[in-house]
């Protein structure tokens, strides 16, 4: 079978597989989800819809961050043509290490996107996640343990500008040796107004997230920084991340609410809120990258297509 018939096949099973995905996430996890349900029931509307409000700022950014990417190799599709395939990857958001999310190279093949610039541009969104959610937890790490991790946060700040230095001694060479070719991929996703504009981006998306966990622990009556909250969330998400475990579904919520007992928060309010937060930011992207994958398989070739912005 050759690799376009697979890719094409694979592309008609995409929402059966994203769908299939999302339900097996929910059943093994249907207790915590359950516990965060009845949970809800102390929040009011209003700050339920902030907070969503704020998950769904978190999307936008990591889109348009994306955006930036695929501008950088394709100009013909639409702005929203993109988006919907970049959200519709959200629905295996909880695969290890969001590897899932490279689902959505299948539709951007036949925007004649290869798959070669799809993975190092995930693997570089990745990067930058890690890069970021790190500077942002490094300030529970200053307080509760040593000043010395002061300095990782200056590191994780400069990294990538440091990379584009580097990127560009490789790609000296890579021009003479065309299997080389990535170098100058990833040289084109580092480029510094490239990768000022994807960091601003991430960082934006990563202290949303944060913002959900302080108005839940306020709603509770508890006393936090807002820059504490959110430097224990993104901390929990690296715990979480560092156990292989899709999404970290568990363990980054234990992590969490350890984090939170070691600040002087209750134990079943530390539960209580680390769930809540958990379930407004993860599960409203994968119902969302459900219903971007439902429209892509719906819609009919070109029904995206708008003229270009």
């Amino acid at each position: 079978m050759s690799s376009n018939v697979y890719i094409q096949r694979l592309k008609c099973q995409y929402l059966w597989l994203a769908l299939g995905f999302v339900i097996y996430i929910a059943w093994k996890h249907s207790s915590d989800f359950s516990v965060a349900l009845d949970s809800l029931q102390s929040i009011s509307i209003g700050l339920l819809m902030l907070c969503l409000a704020l998950a769904g700022l978190s999307y936008s950014c990591r889109s348009l961050r994306w955006l930036g990417y695929m501008r950088l190799t394709e100009q013909e599709a639409s702005i929203n043509r993109h988006i919907i395939i970049y959200l519709s990857g959200f629905a295996f958001t909880a695969s290890p290490a969001k590897a899932g999310e490279l689902m959505r190279g299948t539709h951007l093949d036949e925007l004649g996107v290869p798959f070669r610039y799809t993975f190092l541009s995930f693997v570089s969104e990745r990067l930058l996640d890690v890069l970021v959610v790190l500077l942002l937890g490094t300030y529970f790490l200053i307080e509760h343990f040593n000043l010395a991790f002061s300095l990782l946060s200056v590191a994780m700040l400069l990294l990538p500008f440091i990379v584009v230095p580097a990127l560009n001694v490789l790609l000296n060479l890579a021009l003479r040796k065309p299997w080389l070719e990535p170098i100058k991929i990833l040289s084109d996703l580092w480029r510094l107004p490239v990768v000022f504009k994807s960091q601003l981006f991430t960082l934006l998306a990563w202290i949303a997230q944060g913002l959900i966990l302080y108005l839940m622990l306020i709603n509770f009556d508890v006393k936090i920084s807002i820059t504490m909250a959110i430097s224990i969330y993104c901390l929990s998400l690296l715990i979480g991340a560092a156990s292989l475990i899709p999404s970290g579904i568990g363990v980054t919520e234990v992590g969490m609410i350890w984090l939170l007992t070691q600040v002087g928060i209750d134990s079943d309010i530390a539960i209580i809120t680390s769930l809540i937060t958990r379930m407004l930011t993860l599960w409203p992207a994968m119902l969302i990258g459900l219903a971007c994958a439902f429209a892509l398989k719906k819609s009919k070739a070109g029904s995206f297509v708008s003229p270009k912005v």
